[in-house]
């Protein structure tokens, strides 16, 4: 579930933050090591890009009805729409990923639920902008990381025409995104955890679209706060970062996207180094 009070408590009481900072304008926040830990880009997605972002993501989402130790989806965690205009609920959708569980050797990929059968072809293509625009992102902000992503998905793209899986390499194909999962989320309240999936090294990048009062992006750990408006963009290691974010009304989308250790290891992608100062496109 990536929450764990005793432990996290325990963390911070070693470890505690040495100052605490507010930030509003693009940053990059760097380590002692001189790896890059968090880059934050307010106003990264213009009006223009956030109106068609918000007329196509909405409209695939659902409300799940989960159990309470779930807390990523379940009920009280979301709060309602005050014009009926979304769907509160969240929905992981990947070309190709291992179910829960499976991680394991003797199982494969699969195309995620959201993504099985024709109905849902529309999906890929409402992702495919938002998609791009990560993937130019990640480009600047993680080289490596992004090379290695794109040739998952190639490789994955050739496992799967090999083994005749017809629906996941019409998904792959029409996939622009570098990052093989996207998790669309609206409307909800995210308490202090991590994402103990991710890879320590990578980057996930969450972007924010939508019509509520301004709100702050804790990242508990760092001792550090964002302003997260609309149109804003947030990248780093969510297993290392903890970090909470609470939106009590307005309607609000927030596109995840993550890579898995789990499909790289399945096609032999090498793992990358973390990213540093002196190495990135700038």
């Amino acid at each position: 579930s990536g929450r764990s009070e005793t432990r996290e408590e325990n963390l911070f009481n070693r470890f505690p933050p040495e100052e605490e900072r507010f930030l509003t304008t693009p940053s990059v926040v760097i380590d002692s090591g001189g790896r890059i830990i968090v880059w934050y880009l307010p106003g990264a997605l213009t009006t223009m890009i956030m109106v068609c972002f918000f007329a196509h993501l909405h409209v695939i989402l659902s409300y799940p009805d989960v159990k309470i130790a779930q807390w990523r989806t379940h009920r009280s965690n979301f709060h309602a729409s005050p014009d009926g205009m979304v769907t509160p609920g969240c929905i992981n959708i990947s070309p190709a990923w291992f179910q829960q569980g499976r991680e394991v050797h003797g199982f494969s990929p699969e195309v995620s639920a959201a993504l099985k059968g024709d109905a849902s072809r529309n999906i890929t293509t409402s992702l495919q902008r938002s998609g791009i625009i990560v993937s130019a992102a990640l480009w600047v902000m993680h080289p490596d990381l992004y090379w290695a992503g794109m040739e998952t998905q190639v490789r994955l793209g050739k496992w799967a025409a090999r083994y005749e899986l017809d629906e996941m390499h019409y998904h792959l194909q029409r996939w622009t995104s570098v990052f093989n999962v996207v998790s669309i989320i609206c409307n909800r309240r995210s308490p202090p955890h991590r994402d103990p999936k991710c890879r320590p090294a990578a980057f996930d990048i969450m972007t924010t679209a939508g019509m509520y009062h301004p709100v702050v992006m804790d990242f508990m750990n760092l001792g550090i706060k964002f302003l997260y408006d609309s149109g804003s963009m947030l990248a780093s290691s969510c297993r290392l970062v903890r970090h909470y974010m609470n939106v009590e009304e307005g309607n609000r989308i927030v596109t995840a996207w993550y890579m898995r250790d789990s499909i790289h290891n399945f096609v032999g992608t090498p793992s990358t180094e973390y990213a540093k100062y002196d190495r990135v496109n700038m």
